[in-house]
């Protein structure tokens, strides 16, 4: 905003979604602060806002995130596959059966408090801190 730029705010409404594609091939860059259980949850349909931000990013449109990148990002082990670059905390794990949780979260939980996410849900439900 301080080097010229405009920065609006738009609101996705699944009942506007042709309109909202629309408006959108005004702007050079999207950022997307959506999260897609939000949109679900609110009666619209995820793929559908997904193939239109890749039809911005044909059109030239830069997409932070993309939705590729979401998708891979929103795994709920996106964090355990960065766990040993330098932005990934190496403690970070994992768990696929009730007996790697049990054995692994026993040795982990006394260290250190823990973050647990269910493997299920994305609009922030379903974590705790132990």
């Amino acid at each position: 905003i301080s080097a010229g730029m405009s920065c609006q705010l738009i609101h996705y409404v699944y009942a506007e979604h042709d309109k909202f594609f629309e408006l959108l091939k005004n702007f050079d860059a999207i950022i997307v602060r959506c999260n897609p259980g939000q949109i679900k949850a609110d009666g619209g349909d995820q793929g559908k806002f997904d193939d239109g931000m890749r039809e911005m990013r044909k059109l030239g449109k830069q997409v932070w995130p993309s939705p590729d990148v979401m998708e891979q990002m929103g795994a709920k082990d996106a964090l355990v596959k960065v766990a040993k670059l330098n932005i990934g905390l190496e403690d970070t794990l994992a768990y696929y059966t009730p007996e790697e949780f049990a054995t692994g979260f026993k040795k982990t939980m006394a260290f250190q408090p823990r973050v647990i996410k269910q493997n299920r849900g994305s609009s922030g439900e379903g974590i705790w801190i132990i």
